[in-house]
Parts: structure tokens; sequence; C-alpha cells
């Protein structure tokens, strides 16, 4: 894919997260002095943006309600240029939700409403879309309903388009295993890959083998703070973090890193340098509240030196 001009199709959940925060102590019954904010959020709205920052011509294809969120989320990707002819707006079902509260030393509840994203469905206008070249990157989102997960790969399995597949949730993770030998890049953490295997992940060759072993010949495994592990045709590298000076939220650094890294891939990067990029954009979105960093460009991931 080296030296072509990309264009992506990200195709998945936009959705808007609800964030609130309070360092009280919990009190049952009780009401706390807190933060709350409104971050629009989904894989889909993610790897749009990340890939638009990074010079690629995106579009995305979802759903969202007749509601403020709704207007909210479909106006914030028309600022970021992102093409929104294949966004529809349901008539019956209410834009995605994410309801998440956190305290200060205790775990965070998540609240979610995802009806909505039943409505993504592989129709004429996708297809007629696909079929006029407006893309060669497919970026899929594994909250897609089964038949229309289904759908996309028939439509790509002859067809010159890269399809990086994300597993998105660990309760979702094994959805797009039948396509596995599809896939052109594979992207999951180590919770969504021990959903995959029945077993803990760990970032050795062992693991990269058993993913292997289901059809994937490229994959991304994030760690954490235990880095990253690559697999690319038989090959096998890891790399550790780049630890930020400081952490805002983790939400979105994922996508980040797979952003980056397809950035280096489709530009023509050996391996290693396309992790570097992958690392470098998720840190950048490990500084901000937002599921996307303003300051990802081509510029700042090409600076990068050793």
């Amino acid at each position: 894919m080296k030296d072509q001009k990309h264009s992506v199709l990200s195709v998945g959940n936009v959705s808007v997260d609800i964030k609130a925060y309070s360092g009280e102590d919990p009190v049952p019954g009780a009401y706390r002095d807190g933060s709350i904010e409104l971050v629009p959020g989904g894989v889909g709205r993610g790897m749009a943006i990340n890939l638009k920052h990074l010079g690629f011509p995106s579009a995305v294809c979802s759903v969202v309600g007749k509601d403020i969120f709704g207007d909210f989320l479909k106006a914030g990707l028309e600022k970021e240029n992102i093409g929104t002819e294949l966004l529809k707006t349901s008539p019956c079902n209410k834009t995605a939700l994410f309801s998440v509260m956190a305290s200060s030393g205790q775990p965070a509840l998540c609240v979610y409403s995802t009806r909505i994203l039943q409505e993504i469905v592989f129709d004429d206008p996708v297809r007629e879309y696909l079929a006029d070249g407006n893309c060669d990157i497919l970026c899929m989102d594994s909250n897609l309903p089964e038949e229309s997960l289904a759908d996309f790969y028939k439509y790509v399995s002859d067809k010159d388009i890269f399809v990086f597949q994300n597993t998105t949730a660990p309760d979702i993770a094994r959805k797009s295993l039948p396509y596995a030998k599809r896939v052109d890049l594979f992207g999951c953490n180590e919770f969504e890959a021990a959903a995959i295997l029945g077993e803990e992940a760990f970032p050795d060759p062992a693991c990269a083998g058993k993913i292997a072993a289901l059809g994937f010949r490229h994959f991304i495994i994030t760690f954490g703070d235990r880095g990253v592990m690559v697999y690319k045709d038989g090959e096998v590298w890891n790399e550790k973090p780049f630890n930020p000076s400081y952490i805002e939220d983790t939400v979105g650094a994922g996508d980040a890193f797979a952003s980056g890294y397809i950035f280096g891939f489709t530009t023509g990067q050996p391996v290693k340098r396309c992790i570097q990029y992958g690392l470098l954009s998720a840190r950048e979105t490990l500084h901000t509240r937002q599921t996307v960093s303003e300051f990802l460009s081509p510029d700042f991931l090409e600076s990068y030196t050793d």
C-alpha cells in the first residue's frame, strides 16, 4: 500500500460518553460534589477522526438518534470534515450513550444504551459508496450486528480493500473470528485477547501463536503498562510503552494506537516504526479527556526520532 493516496470508511459506534467523577468517598443515598462532562466517543468516530488528523480523507458509517446527542455528534463530525453521507438518523432509537461514574479509589461503574447500533446495516447506499471507490481502508467495529458484519465481509472478500478489525470489548471480541483470514490488521487489548483465547493473555510468542492459529496474519495486542505486541506473518515484535508524564483518561488510547500504526503501515514504514507511531498516538490521547487528540498529525509522527 506504499505511496498511494488512501481514504477511510469507519463503520461502527458513534456515541456520547457522560463522564461523572467525584473525589469524595461514596455514601449510600448521599449527593457528592464532582465533575460531569459530555465527551463524544465511539470506535467508529474515533478511528475516523484520528485517521483524518493523520491525513486520510475519512467518512463514517453509523446511526444516531433524532435528539440533541445526535445533533451534537453530527455537528462535531462535520466540523472535523468527516464524511457523513452514510451517517443515518434513526426514526425510533436514541443516540448511543455511555454513562460512567467514577470515584477516587473505587472501580468505575458504566451503564450503556446502544440498541441503535442494530440499525447499522450493509445496504444499497453503503454498497454504492464502496463500489464507487470512495475508500480503500475499512475500519470495522465489532459492535455491528452479526448479519451486518457478515455482509461487509462478504462484499470485501474479493476486493482490494484493507480491513482493520477492532475487537472493541471483551464480550464481543469473538464476533469477527469467522472472518480472520480476510482481516488485514486485527486489534485488541489484553482483556479482549483473553476473552478470545479463554485464558490470560501474555506478551509472548506462545500467546501470539495461539491468536495466529485462529487465522489472523497481522495483529496488535496492547498490554497497558506492559507495552504492545505485534505479530505479522510469523514474526513477533514487543515494544515498551511511551510512558506519558501524566494521564487524563485512557479511553480512546487503543484506537489512537491502531490509527498511528495504520498510518505507518500504509505509508510503507517497517513494523517497528509503525509501532512507534502507534505508541506516540496513544500517548497523546492519554493527555486529554477527549477520546481523540487534536495534536495528532503526520508531521508530529514523522518528527519522532529514537
